[in-house]
C-alpha cells in the first residue's frame, strides 16, 4: 500500500513538479474550501453583471493558465542569457491588468443618464468601494515585489568574462546581471535591471491602472431619482471583482520574484575536498552567498506565494459561477411568485 502510495506521488510530481504554480494551487484551492463563504457578489441584472460574469470568470482562468505555463517554462526551459525569465515573473500581473482595462472599457460602453438626467453628487475617492482587507493585501504585496526588485537591481554588477561563476552559469553577458558571492570569490547569476525593470514596470503600471478603473467607477453618472444606497452594491461588486483579480495576478508574480531571487541566493560551493579514493571525495568546507540565511525561506515562501495566486484566481472563477447561478434561481423563484400571484 505504501509503495504504491509513493509511486503515484512520484507521477503526479512528474506531471506537475513543486515548481509549477498549479500544484500549490490546486493545495490551497481545496483548503480555501474550509471557508465556503463565496467571495464574490454579482449585480441582480443588466449589462454590468455580463461584464463582471465574463471578466471575473474567463480573467480567472486567464491568471491560472498564464502563472502554470510561466512556471512551467522556467523549470523546463534553460536560461541561456541569465535573464531570460524577465517577462515570465510579471505575466500573471500582465494579464490581470489586461483583463481589468478590457472590462473597464466593455464598462464605458454601458449607457449612462444624460447630462440634465444626472443626480448631483460629490466626488469619490477610488478607494470608496474597494474591499479595505484586500486593498492592504494588494499594497504590502506589491510594496514588497518592489522592494525585493530594488534590493536585487541595486546589488547587480557586471562581471569579467574570465571571472569564477557559480551557481546556474548562462552564457557570459556584459550586462549586470550578477551578484558578488562572498565578497568577491564569484559571481552568480540572475539579478540585475534585465531580470527585474520589467516586473518594477508592471507593478507601477497595474497600480496606476486599478486606481484609475475604480475612481472612473466609482464617479460614474447615476439617475436623479437614484440614491447613493441603490448604487452601492453595483459598484461594490464591481470593485470586489476587480481587486481580487489584481490580487490574484499580484500575488503570483510575487512568488515568482520569490522563488527565483530565493533560488539564486541558495547557491553553495565546495572547497578543500578530501579524496577518499581516485573517484571519491568528500567536500570539507562549504561556502554559501551573501543572503543564504533568507534565500531558502523566500524559495519556499515563493512556492506557497505563487500557488496562492493560482488559488484565488480559481476560487474567483468558481464563486463567480456559484453567485451568477443563485442569483439566476432567485430570479427565477420571483418570477414564479409574481404569476402565482396574478
Amino acid at each position: 500500500m505504501l509503495t504504491t502510495l509513493l509511486m503515484l506521488l512520484s507521477e503526479v510530481k512528474q506531471i506537475l513538479p513543486l515548481e509549477n504554480a498549479l500544484t500549490f494551487g490546486l493545495v490551497i484551492f481545496a483548503l480555501s474550501w474550509v471557508r465556503p463563504r463565496r467571495i464574490i457578489s454579482l449585480p441582480d441584472r443588466g449589462p454590468r453583471r455580463t461584464v463582471l460574469r465574463w471578466a471575473a470568470t474567463a480573467g480567472a482562468v486567464a491568471i491560472v493558465a498564464t502563472a502554470t505555463l510561466a512556471s512551467a517554462l522556467n523549470v523546463g526551459v534553460y536560461d541561456a542569457s541569465g535573464y531570460d525569465g524577465w517577462w515570465r515573473r510579471p505575466a500573471p500581473l500582465v494579464v490581470a491588468t489586461l483583463v481589468i482595462v478590457i472590462a473597464a472599457l466593455a464598462l464605458r460602453r454601458v449607457p449612462v443618464p444624460a447630462p440634465g438626467e444626472r443626480a448631483i453628487t460629490p466626488q469619490r475617492a477610488w478607494s470608496t468601494f474597494a474591499p479595505r482587507a484586500s486593498m492592504w493585501i494588494a499594497g504590502i504585496a506589491a510594496s514588497i515585489v518592489l522592494l525585493t526588485t530594488t534590493w536585487q537591481i541595486a546589488s547587480a554588477t557586471t562581471a569579467p568574462e574570465d571571472g569564477e561563476f557559480f551557481g546556474h552559469v548562462p552564457d557570459y553577458s556584459p550586462l549586470p546581471i550578477y551578484t558578488n558571492f562572498n565578497n568577491g570569490f564569484g559571481y552568480v547569476s540572475g539579478s540585475g535591471w534585465p531580470n527585474h525593470l520589467a516586473t518594477v514596470i508592471v507593478i507601477v503600471l497595474a497600480a496606476l491602472t486599478l486606481v484609475l478603473v475604480l475612481r472612473t467607477d466609482a464617479n460614474r453618472p447615476i439617475l436623479a431619482r437614484s440614491t447613493a444606497p441603490s448604487v452601492r452594491p453595483d459598484r461594490e461588486s464591481t470593485a470586489r471583482v476587480f481587486t481580487l483579480l489584481m490580487l490574484a495576478g499580484l500575488t503570483a508574480t510575487l512568488g515568482a520574484v520569490w522563488m527565483h531571487v530565493g533560488s539564486a541566493g541558495t547557491s553553495l560551493v565546495g572547497i578543500d575536498e578530501y579524496w577518499v579514493s581516485e573517484n571519491v571525495s568528500n567536500t570539507r568546507l562549504f561556502i554559501d552567498g551573501g543572503y543564504s540565511a533568507i534565500a531558502r525561506p523566500m524559495n519556499l515562501a515563493g512556492y506557497a506565494l505563487q500557488g496562492a495566486g493560482v488559488a484565488l484566481a480559481l476560487r474567483v472563477a468558481v464563486d463567480t459561477v456559484r453567485a451568477a447561478l443563485a442569483t439566476r434561481t432567485r430570479s427565477d423563484v420571483d418570477v414564479e411568485f409574481a404569476g402565482s400571484a396574478r
